[in-house]
């Protein structure tokens, strides 16, 4: 954002202007709590007198490595280097070697944060990292009062600020597709496709969808058709082929071999889930054992096991590999947080084959990440 001071001297005399730019918003996360900075360079004890570490405790800039960097007490600490941190008590403190990973930076939005380690962003990347619509308004938050919104296609860059706010745009036009809501903000126009209005409520593979304009005596509309949009219009959109649930003979049996060799391991039907319990975690982690839960895909085998899910308040969150988010579970008398790990989608394990992979071959992937904290 830029501004314009004029200071208005004694009468006769000609105004003057001073241009200056408004200094961005900063802000840390320690141990997972955010807190809010003065400015992009602080003293450590500023730091640490504000995010309530003890004198008994440092803080540690988050690397995701061994070697993460132990901040100076009586030095000062540039936030665009890496602006996530936790205490270490001070005892416990080892020799470390030179850090050469990459640091964590928490992008704050609406007061709530992200964790990535893209210093680059683009307005687009930085909604979809907070589950924005497309079209939501996002401002970069300065000290000033003249923020400047950030389009879609504009670069982002964190050493300019973390920190940002959205603003609700209202919506001209809205359809209802499955008895959801859908406006501009999703993709809705004037005139649509069939297979557009389909993707709304399939958009992995609508082409193998049927459309049913519901608004005009449920008539089925072909995914070729176009269909005039005024508004308040509603659709059906409902899958080709229809498959039954799991094997739940091929899952007990996976989950049997675990248990033969010692792992405590509990099939949840309702939500359909399974929860790995006592799994041990890296020399480094907060604590020694934590349970993650795996949802079941609805399809399994044939559908891959994907994600991981941690104790709501687990100490490992932000820690283990892959950013948290806003998705929940409650099962076995508990909330679950969801954790963007995806081990046979990039993230390391081999392509997922039905015929070889199972919640048997999942947990070493589940070790792999906690191992790694």
């Amino acid at each position: 954002m830029s501004g314009q001071i004029v200071l208005e001297e004694a009468a006769g005399q000609t105004a003057r202007g001073t241009a200056c730019v408004a200094d961005a918003k900063w802000t840390a996360v320690v141990d997972d709590v955010l807190v809010p900075m003065p400015r992009r360079k602080v003293p450590v004890s500023l730091l640490a007198s504000q995010a309530g570490v003890p004198d008994t405790a440092v803080l540690v800039r988050d690397h995701n490595s061994p070697n993460d960097y132990v901040l100076p007490e009586d030095g000062e600490v540039d936030l665009a280097d890496g602006n996530v941190f936790y205490r270490v008590e001070r005892c416990d403190v080892q020799p470390r070697g030179e850090c050469h990973d990459k640091p964590k930076l928490a992008l704050v939005l609406d007061d709530k944060f992200e964790v990535t380690i893209r210093p680059d962003q683009t307005g687009k990347s930085v909604r979809e990292l907070f589950g924005l619509p497309p079209h939501s308004q996002v401002y970069r938050d300065t000290e000033g009062p003249d923020d400047s919104e950030i389009p879609a296609e504009a670069d982002v860059r964190f050493v300019d600020g973390p920190v940002f706010y959205s603003r609700h745009v209202q919506a001209e036009l809205k359809i209802t597709v499955n008895h959801r809501v859908f406006t501009e903000h999703n993709g809705v126009k004037s005139e649509m496709k069939g297979l557009e209005i389909a993707a709304l409520a399939y958009a992995e593979n609508p082409s193998n969808t049927r459309v049913f304009f519901v608004s005009d005596g449920s008539r089925e509309v072909a995914l070729t058709d176009t269909i005039h949009i005024k508004g308040c219009e509603e659709f059906q959109v409902v899958r080709k082929e229809v498959t039954g649930g799991f094997e739940r003979p091929r899952l007990d049996r996976e989950l049997d071999l675990l248990r033969a060799g010692g792992l405590s391991v509990t099939l949840v039907e309702s939500p359909g889930v399974v929860v790995y319990h006592g799994l041990r975690t890296g020399a480094g982690a907060p604590v020694q054992t934590t349970d993650v839960l795996i949802p079941v895909p609805g399809a399994y085998p044939g559908q891959m096991i994907d994600w991981a899910y941690l104790p709501e308040n687990s100490p490992l969150i932000g820690r283990v590999k892959g950013s948290p988010q806003d998705h929940r579970l409650n099962a076995l008398g508990q909330v679950w947080r969801q954790i963007s790990y995806h081990p046979h989608t990039g993230g390391g394990a081999p392509p997922w084959n039905p015929t070889v992979h199972g919640f048997h071959t999942y947990i070493g992937e589940v070790l792999s990440w906690l191992k790694n904290v």
